[in-house]
């Protein structure tokens, strides 16, 4: 019994210190598309569309981005390229902003701040909103896998 009660603390422990990475221990590697929506809805020619991954083409699916531990991540277009005139990778900065609920991506004069939805060892949900040429704000939802 005294074994077992060592044994389980020793556990608790661990899964306690497991719990405690910071959202930038938790951004970095590898991370890939997994859904797309936008709220309210986008009508295009009559079309009432939410569901932006639905319409994004294969070779976009296959991208992902690489969060690196320097503030940097790469965009690659994966196995499948759209556009053979683009570039296979791209690079810019990332950071944490607001005691890491918000992350801002750059890419050369380009800047969008994403609110975090929820960041995990395995799962990357953030929002962020725009404003159309109608002046209705848009916000898309973002889902990202890690490869």
């Amino acid at each position: 019994m005294k074994y077992s009660c060592i044994t389980f603390s020793f556990l608790l422990f661990l899964s306690s210190c497991a719990e405690n990475k910071s959202n930038s221990e938790l951004i970095l590697g590898n991370w890939q598309i997994t859904a797309l929506t936008i709220d309210p809805p986008q009508i295009e020619n009559g079309v009432v569309i939410s569901d932006l991954y639905a319409q994004m083409e294969d070779c976009d699916k296959d991208n992902f981005y690489s969060f690196l531990s320097n503030n940097t991540y790469k965009f690659d277009q994966g196995a499948v390229i759209c556009d053979s005139l683009e570039p296979q990778n791209i690079s810019g900065n990332w950071n944490f902003l607001n005691d890491e609920t918000e992350l801002r991506i750059i890419y050369l004069n380009d800047t969008i701040t994403y609110d975090l939805i929820d960041l995990n060892e395995e799962l990357l949900k953030m929002n962020y909103s725009v404003r159309d040429s109608n002046n209705i704000l848009h916000t898309f939802y973002v889902t990202f896998d890690k490869l």
